[in-house]
């Protein structure tokens, strides 16, 4: 199957398809990251495989073994498929995720390899096809000691702030004030975080940019910037950070901040202290996901590491939002 290879952070990633529905989305995915160097560790290989139907995927799961945790809801980018459903079985060194109509990953942790089978990846859009594999990506980095966080995360001079929140709380909103005002992108939404001699890095994984029409709106760069430099997602229409902030992009920093959004009525923003019990029951359940209770204990551990050493804060975010830079930047000299 054609193949193509990228170095995450030191950690070599193998991608190998035969179908350009998956391949080419996935490397424009990784499309940051620089072909592996001497001197990768632990090379991960994902395969990656188009089916017909369900009955295609080899059986992986044993008929006695019970799910660890299964989901279900109604989906999105799927017009053949109007609901998911989704249970996670663990064994030893091994992690299943059954998709049921949709398709399966199996991931074998002891040698770093994992499989995933979409089920008429045609029905689906580009994105979902996307989020299958960097489900695996992030389950395989984990066991080389790289973290995903919900989070933006953006540089200055070296230290780093992350804007942990799920959809339509302001994160992405804050993430371009800030850019624009001097900050670097580490990531938009899913940075990765590190033990590096003894300290936590921050490290980027830059992707596109998802933005609503309302938050274009605050930004005449944007709003009046070249519509091919727009594309269409599910919801949202995004962008590449280096078609509109080329120097925009950071590669790792130094955490330094951490800062919880919250969209308020207001004409003017505001930011309030967080107490670090608070932080930690902000960011857990939009970062820690508990599969392996092992490696969800380490998971914890980090989470709980980062949470005590940042300073925390409660942004309560009015209408000024160009204006954001005025509060975030004198925090970063406390």
């Amino acid at each position: 199957m054609p193949l193509f290879q990228v170095s995450v952070h030191g950690v070599g990633v193998m991608v190998s398809s035969s179908s350009h529905l998956l391949l080419e989305p996935v490397k424009r995915f990784l499309r940051y990251f620089p072909p592996p160097v001497p001197g990768s560790t632990g090379n991960l290989r994902i395969d990656l495989f188009t089916v017909p139907t369900r009955e295609a995927i080899p059986s992986m799961v044993a008929p006695q073994t019970s799910p660890v945790s299964s989901q279900a809801g109604l989906t999105q980018g799927d017009i053949k498929r109007s609901e998911w459903r989704c249970d996670v079985y663990i064994e030893p060194d091994t992690l299943i995720t059954d998709f049921h109509g949709q398709g399966l990953i199996h991931i074998n942790f002891q040698e770093a390899y994992a499989q995933a089978y979409l089920i008429d990846p045609a029905a689906m859009h580009e994105d979902i096809r996307i989020s299958y594999f960097h489900y695996v990506l992030i389950e395989l980095l984990k066991r080389r000691g790289l973290y995903t966080l919900h989070a933006t995360a953006l540089e200055m001079d070296g230290q780093g702030l992350l804007i942990p929140g799920c959809s339509g709380r302001g994160k992405t909103t804050a993430f371009i004030s800030l850019l624009r005002s001097g900050f670097r992108c580490v990531s938009d939404d899913h940075p990765l975080l590190r033990e590096s001699q003894g300290r936590l890095e921050l490290l980027a994984f830059e992707e596109k940019v998802d933005i609503t029409q309302t938050s274009l709106k605050f930004f005449p760069e944007l709003h009046a910037g070249d519509s091919k430099k727009f594309h269409q997602g599910i919801h949202k229409k995004y962008f590449y950070i280096e078609d509109f902030y080329p120097q925009g992009i950071a590669e790792r920093c130094s955490p330094r901040l951490l800062l919880f959004p919250y969209i308020v009525d207001s004409p003017t923003s505001h930011v309030e202290p967080l107490s670090k019990a608070r932080a930690l029951e902000e960011l857990l359940p939009e970062t820690l996901a508990v599969h392996d209770k092992v490696h969800a204990k380490q998971e914890f551990q980090f989470l709980d590491r980062l949470v005590r050493q940042l300073d925390c804060y409660l942004l309560l975010f009015g209408n000024d939002v160009l204006d954001l830079p005025r509060l975030v930047l004198p925090l970063f000299k406390k």
